[in-house]
């Protein structure tokens, strides 16, 4: 995969870490993005402990131009272990991977913010910035703010840190971390994850896969492990399952 490919991906990943961060609840967050530009599917999958993984598919057709071209979907899951995911869609508007983050939090969240999100596909160094104005702040100080923000672009990409960009917003100290999360590129997937996912196919399908009872490879698309799972396994967790009912 080449370097801009991979620097699109952080992008989505680093957009999914920032709706992470300000979430309330400790949920998981998951971004898929459709287009038409090089870029035909993105997603990026989030956890509060910062786990991150994301998917690139590349289209066959395009061999240049954009990597995010309207028209296509962004869309948001949130998911919490006591409820139902909720699912937002949006159409996806013209502008990169930032624009979709700004478009979704005022058009779904009613939030006022303003995303910069960068990845240099030569060395590496990405990050994000949210930053979200108060409801009374001054016209002054939010004027300040437009400034400071459009004057990041001036500022390699290797010096802005955290603190950094801190200074730099609040033009001057005074700023309170809050709290901090280690971020880490990792797969979060298993053999009963799998199995419970070949459990909800129609039996049909999963006879279809199981042919003369032989054992399947199933392939995790984020991480590339594989997995051996055999008809007996399925039939096994059902018994289970309706053990426990």
């Amino acid at each position: 995969m080449e370097a801009s490919a991979c620097a699109c991906l952080v992008e989505l990943m680093s957009a999914a870490l920032m709706l992470q961060a300000r979430a309330f609840f400790s949920e998981r967050v998951q971004l898929m993005l459709r287009s038409q530009g090089r870029a035909k599917t993105l997603v990026a999958d989030s956890w509060p402990e910062g786990d991150i993984r994301g998917i690139l598919d590349i289209s066959d057709e395009s061999m240049g131009g954009p990597w995010i071209q309207a028209p296509g979907i962004f869309k948001v899951m949130r998911s919490n272990p006591r409820g139902k995911p909720y699912i937002g869609t949006l159409e996806l508007i013209d502008g990169p991977i930032q624009s979709q983050l700004e478009n979704y939090l005022l058009q779904s969240e009613q939030i006022s913010s303003s995303a910069t999100i960068w990845c240099d596909a030569a060395t590496g160094e990405a990050g994000a910035l949210l930053v979200e104005p108060m409801p009374k702040c001054p016209r002054e100080r939010l004027e300040n703010l437009i400034h400071a923000i459009e004057g990041l672009e001036v500022v390699p990409h290797w010096e802005r840190k955290p603190e950094f960009l801190c200074r730099w917003i609040n033009q001057g100290d005074g700023t309170e971390i809050l709290s901090s999360t280690e971020v880490n590129y990792r797969c979060r997937c298993s053999k009963d994850s799998l199995v419970d996912i070949l459990r909800g196919f129609v039996e049909s399908k999963r006879n279809e896969l199981f042919q003369e009872g032989r054992p399947v490879d199933v392939r995790c698309d984020y991480c590339g492990k594989t997995y051996q799972i055999g008809p007996s396994e399925m039939t096994d967790l059902e018994k289970g399952l309706h053990a426990e009912s």
